[in-house]
């Protein structure tokens, strides 16, 4: 059983990077197999731009610059992640990164002085990584158990929309909305003007038709306790009360529909949990967890959307162990639902990478004033539970019941209530707009 778990859990091999290559507005990555993902960051004295992504450099790199790139050179900056720095003599910023099955392509453009100024102000942040080719979504087969969730009205038969916040389709085809390529001049792209004010957020159109709908997946459960805490409380009980309150505050306001994946104490296949989001054609999916570790001192919050490769050792760990959710219950992941386990975990290729990303960020700015983070806020790994190839999904793991002041909260009335308030209005901004 151990065999077959590790099997379908064991991420796929980080792309192997093997030269650079800079023209003017436009740096290209040569690798054996498109990044997954992307984290950006801008630095001053001197201005640079910095491009983590989970890959591999045999031994350092560098390339000539072009336009007002100086150079730019690339060398491993932790296990499992690959630093691209690009010196700079004006201020510049990404457009867009796309991937392709040789590599990834940067599309810059000149900034002003203040706009450079914000981005490094902003810290490092996610890049999303847009697809060379279109998604294609799996098709579900599995059936659950009648008693194994309370399920909702079947709705009304709608053709599946593209949520406002998706990506734009490949460059190329004929309704194509994606941001300009590179420009056709050898010259730096033009100077841009002020950043403009954030758009507002427009929402996203329901795929099941009538107003979005939302699945709040509660963590464990039944037999699978997950995390036991200091004094020996069990994490299923934190995952379900703050699911619970959340799905209540959506209720309350009416602007979006929500889904528990469970309602009670009973345990649900992690494959069950993902064709649960699928079969109710959700537009989001948001799973609660809290997390644990040796080391007492650890805490704080942190929110995790799916990659190939982990962001770091914390969140390696942490997805092999939900990943084994599965044995408590006597389940072979092979056979609780195979469509899942065949997914390519690349998320380069699916529609839902970018929209992940963006919930994610706006569950950050939900729960910063809220709870406690665990440093930085948002990390990538291949969890299970995240894998429905057109179900935008996160996975938050609200804090650690092996210490002391994370569990007072974790354990409390009011602290689960400000979670979920959070998560709620994040839920809300991100599927019924601003």
């Amino acid at each position: 059983m151990l065999a077959v778990v590790a099997g379908a859990a064991a991420p796929a091999a980080a792309a192997t990077i093997s030269a650079l290559a800079m023209t003017p507005g436009v740096l290209t990555l040569t690798a054996d197999a498109p990044p997954a993902v992307a984290w950006q960051l801008a630095l001053s004295a001197p201005d640079r731009l910095v491009v983590d992504l989970p890959a591999v450099l045999a031994a350092p790199l560098a390339a000539p610059g072009a336009g007002s790139v100086v150079r730019v050179r690339g060398a491993m900056f932790s296990p499992g992640v690959a630093r691209l720095v690009l010196e700079l003599s004006a201020p510049v910023e990404i457009v867009t990164a796309r991937s392709s099955a040789t590599g990834l392509t940067i599309t810059l453009r000149r900034t002003t002085p203040a706009g450079f100024a914000a981005a490094v102000a902003r810290g490092r942040r996610p890049l999303p990584v847009l697809s060379g080719g279109p998604v294609v979504p799996a098709t579900s087969s599995f059936e659950l158990p009648a008693d194994m969730f309370r399920a909702p009205t079947a709705p009304a038969t709608a053709p599946a929309a593209t949520p406002a916040t998706a990506p734009p389709p490949p460059a190329g085809s004929a309704t194509s909305t994606a941001v300009a390529g590179p420009p056709a001049e050898a010259a730096d792209p033009p100077v841009a003007g002020s950043p403009p004010s954030p758009p507002r957020r427009a929402g996203v159109r329901s795929r099941s038709g009538g107003k979005p709908l939302v699945v709040i997946d509660a963590g464990h459960g039944g037999k699978d306790v997950g995390a036991i805490s200091v004094d020996g409380r069990y994490e299923k009980d934190v995952t379900l009360a703050i699911a619970r309150a959340a799905a209540a505050e959506l209720r309350r306001s009416g602007r979006v529909r929500v889904l528990l994946t469970r309602d009670d104490d009973r345990f649900i296949p992690l494959g069950g949990r993902v064709t649960i989001a699928r079969r109710a054609r959700a537009d989001l999916f948001i799973s609660i967890h809290a997390d644990s570790a040796a080391n007492p001192e650890a805490r704080g919050a942190s929110v995790y959307t799916l990659s190939a490769v982990a962001s770091d050792a914390v969140a390696a760990r942490l997805a092999a162990r939900e990943n084994k959710a599965d044995i408590i219950g006597g389940v072979n992941l092979g056979l609780v639902a195979p469509e899942v386990g065949d997914i390519m975990v690349d998320l380069s290729r699916r529609a839902t990478t970018n929209v992940s990303v963006a919930f994610a960020d706006v569950l950050q700015a939900e729960l910063e004033s809220r709870i406690r983070f665990r440093g930085e806020f948002h990390h990538f790994a291949g969890f299970y539970v995240l894998k429905a190839p057109d179900v935008p999904s996160v996975l938050l793991e609200t804090g650690y019941v092996s210490n002391v002041e994370d569990a007072e909260l974790l354990f409390s009335d009011s602290g689960r209530r400000r979670i979920a308030q959070g998560v709620a209005r994040a839920a809300e901004r991100h599927l019924a707009g601003d």
